[in-house]
């Protein structure tokens, strides 16, 4: 049996042929969409993880600043302690003060100083470190964060 000279066989091979063909092209055409999705997904997270690690950087500075402030308040409790009269017992109180403002001055003065990248390998340093005690504090974090969520939610005016 022939169609135009054809025999089933070769009308056979030239449809795998052609569908050969029609795989190839759309092969080809799936590979370059994924080449573009890939390169487009890569510049959006590049994107993102620029973003985020700008929040984290200003977030740092915030941070820094609220110790320093917190470290200048202790100096000038302990300011007041020490001109109260010494017999009082304020004057251990005053030292204990001054020790904790210039603590909390160095941890601000240090968080300055640090990249993100170095923060963040600190803590995850840390945390391998002492599990237990990033455990302990991830728990109380989050009752911490639970109470403060239960109290503000539901007010009303």
């Amino acid at each position: 049996m022939a169609t135009n000279g054809k025999t089933i066989t070769d009308l056979a091979d030239d449809v795998a042929g052609k569908a050969r063909t029609a795989s190839k092209k759309a092969a080809d055409k799936a590979s370059d969409v994924i080449v573009e999705v890939k390169g487009e997904a890569a510049e959006i997270f590049e994107k993102a993880g620029a973003g985020a690690k700008t929040a984290a950087s200003t977030g740092k500075d915030y941070a820094a600043e609220g110790l320093a402030g917190l470290a200048d308040a202790a100096r000038q409790i302990a300011g007041k302690l020490g001109d109260s009269p010494s017999d009082s017992g304020n004057a251990k109180a005053a030292e204990f003060a001054r020790k904790a403002a210039d603590s909390i001055d160095k941890f601000s003065t240090k968080l300055r100083e640090k990249e993100v990248d170095e923060i963040a390998e600190d803590a995850r340093s840390a945390v391998r470190n002492n599990p237990a005690i990033a455990v302990g504090a991830a728990a109380v974090i989050g009752f911490a964060l639970a109470r403060f969520l239960k109290g503000s939610g539901g007010r009303e005016a």
